[in-house]
């Protein structure tokens, strides 16, 4: 049942989704696809997903305990503080401080979620930054 509801979700999700990018505009000089092609290829490739699960059977018979739904809701939650410091502390900072929190909740010593926090943010920082040029934000508390 729970396969049933999220594909449900999913092509509610991809029909909207189908139908936002339907209503975007050319603008001058750009290509014969234009710029909803790739979004409305998403959009087709979420509904057939969702259309497979409606019709897979369902492994999961029971749902999460409620521990488990607390832990779920504290992730939600803590990728939307994640989202609201990346401007204001800067993406190494943020990247730290969420990787280390889930790696803590996940049962890591609090030693070993830094440490993996720290890494992690350097190597897509410096990734992202140096390799593929794409900038991040360093923080308005550090300019």
């Amino acid at each position: 049942m729970s396969n049933r509801i999220i594909a449900i979700l999913i092509i509610i999700f991809s029909f909207l989704y189908g139908l936002e990018a339907y209503r975007l505009k050319s603008g001058f000089g750009s290509d014969s696809v234009g710029p909803r092609g790739f979004p409305i290829i998403l959009a087709i490739l979420l509904a057939s997903l969702g259309i497979v699960l409606v019709f897979k059977k369902d492994p999961l018979k029971n749902w999460p305990n409620l521990q488990n739904w607390f832990n779920i809701s504290l992730a939600l939650v803590s990728f939307v503080i994640y989202a609201y410091l990346l401007v204001p502390i800067g993406f190494i900072a943020s990247t730290t401080l969420e990787t280390s929190f889930l790696s803590q909740r996940f049962g890591a010593k609090i030693w070993q979620a830094v440490l993996l926090g720290l890494g992690s943010s350097l190597f897509l920082y410096f990734l992202f930054v140096y390799a593929l040029q794409i900038p991040l934000p360093i923080g308005k508390i550090f300019k």
